[in-house]
């Protein structure tokens, strides 16, 4: 069953995100359109400007989230200053109004610090180890296992746990997701 609507998919940056997770994200919904999946992937900030990932490169995001783009799901890169992102109010806002019109949410390494501090975490998320203090200390409960799924949220360790979790969900779409992973050797 091939999909027929195209998936527009929001890769979220802020400022010391994850460059490998994003740009993974993006390569998966590259090689997902290439093999004729209806699949699209967008990125958004709170602003226009540049912004500087964790290892110094500078990505300059298509959207800021006042234009608010549609999309059916979203992924945030883990990163440097997710609490901080999360108390922004100008972001916490528009994930707030963005919310209720994703079928999906998909968190890199430690993007459930994020949510939490924006006020919209489930009870309980999967995080990269590292991530476990400052998850605990949101009185959120960390699970050992790789991928956790509650609601609409898709907490990862991140890396290539949050990869496969987004091809499992184009899959779940009839999208050939499974192609992708296994030419990025995740399969």
């Amino acid at each position: 069953m091939r999909h027929t609507k195209s998936v527009r998919i929001g890769v979220l940056l802020t400022m010391g995100f994850l460059e490998v997770e994003a740009a993974g994200v993006l390569e998966l919904v590259r090689l997902v359109r290439r093999a004729g999946g209806a699949v699209e992937a967008v990125t958004v900030a709170k602003g226009r400007p540049g912004l500087e990932g964790a290892a110094g490169a500078v990505w300059t995001p298509r959207y800021a989230v006042v234009v608010r783009p549609e999309l059916e799901a979203l992924v945030i890169p883990g990163g440097q200053g997710m609490a901080k992102a999360g108390r922004d109010p100008v972001l916490a806002a528009w994930l707030r109004e963005a919310w209720p019109a994703l079928d999906a949410v998909f968190l890199g390494a430690n993007a459930a610090v994020l949510l939490a501090e924006a006020g919209l975490a489930p009870s309980a998320v999967a995080a990269h180890p590292r991530a476990r203090p400052a998850l605990e200390a949101q009185h959120l409960r960390v699970v050992e296992a790789p991928i956790h799924r509650e609601g609409r949220v898709v907490s990862t360790r991140g890396y290539a746990h949050l990869l496969r979790a987004l091809a499992e969900y184009l899959e779940a779409r009839g999208l050939p997701a499974r192609e992708a992973l296994v030419h990025l050797d995740l399969q």
